[in-house]
Order: structure tokens, then C-alpha cells, then sequence
């Protein structure tokens, strides 16, 4: 996804707004992610003294499966990053350890694909719900808790702790 800023660079303006909505061809990146074609970015260009900063806010969506009830679900993912945007990448610049994100401008434009997965990969959750409330599925039956009520015996215990019961009945 390339960023044309060449006229931005040339004004007066102190900030720049941003929306894009982009597909990823990359197959290999779609088949790994599960993760829907489309991919929306807004952000803002400043200004600031030399440099230039994004403030950038990436949104997509992915084929899911509920941690609690595993029914499949569409997760809909927004997350934000923050980069400087540079002329000119010293030798330093793309071998430092600090976390900032630099990009280079070359010919007014700048390129946001391998951000943009890198950002993809970084904020896709390891647990996900279907839903805030999920009562998953009866450790017992086997029944989507969500949709119906199992038929269990609400009694059932653990038989290793039997025995306790007993000293309880005294």
C-alpha cells in the first residue's frame, strides 16, 4: 500500500488525513492469518520540525473459532501504530533494537504493506470469543452452552473428592 504524500511534502500543511482501503495478495500472508482480503487504514501525517510522523490505525477482519464454544466467527480487529516517516534510513537506523517504526520516503510515497502485516501479525489475539459472554461448551455433553441447555445431572463431581463429602455429612 503506498502513501502518496509528494504534494503534502510541497504545501504549507502542518497535517495530513488519510483513508485507505487496500486488498493483500500476498496468499501465502492470507492462508497463514485466515485473514479477509480487504484491509481499511486512516490515519494522520504531522509535521514536526524535520521529521514526519504517522499516527495510523489498521482495521481487518479474520476467520475465527471461539476459544470457549469453537463455533466460527468473523473477528473484527482494529489496532494502532505509530511511525517516522524519513528521507534518508542511516546504516543505524535500520539496524537499531528501540521499537520505533521508521519508514523511508522514496519518490513522495510511502510503502505500508510490510507494516501493515507486521502489525497484522503482532495485535491478531490468541484467545478470541465469539462473543463477551460465551458459556462455551458442557465439559460433560459436549453441548453449545450459547444455544441450548444441556440435559446433565447438575450433581456431577469430581470422583477423586468423594471421600471429602463424607467428612462433610458429620
Amino acid at each position: 500500500m503506498l502513501i502518496r504524500i509528494n504534494k503534502f511534502l510541497a504545501s504549507g500543511q502542518i497535517s495530513l488525513k488519510v483513508s485507505e482501503n487496500f486488498e493483500i495478495d500476498d496468499e501465502d500472508f492470507l492462508s497463514k492469518t485466515h485473514l479477509h482480503k480487504s484491509i481499511g487504514f486512516s490515519g494522520d501525517i504531522f509535521k514536526v520540525d524535520e521529521s514526519l510522523l504517522l499516527n495510523g490505525t489498521v482495521k481487518y477482519t479474520f476467520d475465527d473459532e471461539c476459544a470457549r464454544c469453537l463455533a466460527p466467527f468473523d473477528n473484527a480487529v482494529e489496532t494502532k501504530f505509530e511511525a517516522l516517516l524519513l528521507h534518508q534510513l542511516d546504516e543505524n537506523d535500520e539496524n537499531d533494537d528501540d521499537d520505533e517504526i521508521k519508514l523511508k520516503i522514496t519518490d513522495g510515497c510511502v510503502d505500508l504493506e510490510e507494516t501493515i502485516k507486521q502489525m497484522i501479525y503482532l495485535s491478531m489475539p490468541m484467545k478470541s470469543l465469539c462473543k463477551k459472554d460465551c458459556k462455551g461448551i458442557c465439559h460433560n455433553c459436549g453441548v453449545n452452552l450459547n444455544h441450548e441447555e444441556c440435559k446433565c445431572e447438575s450433581s456431577l463431581t469430581d470422583p477423586r473428592f468423594d471421600k471429602l463429602k463424607d467428612l462433610l455429612k458429620d
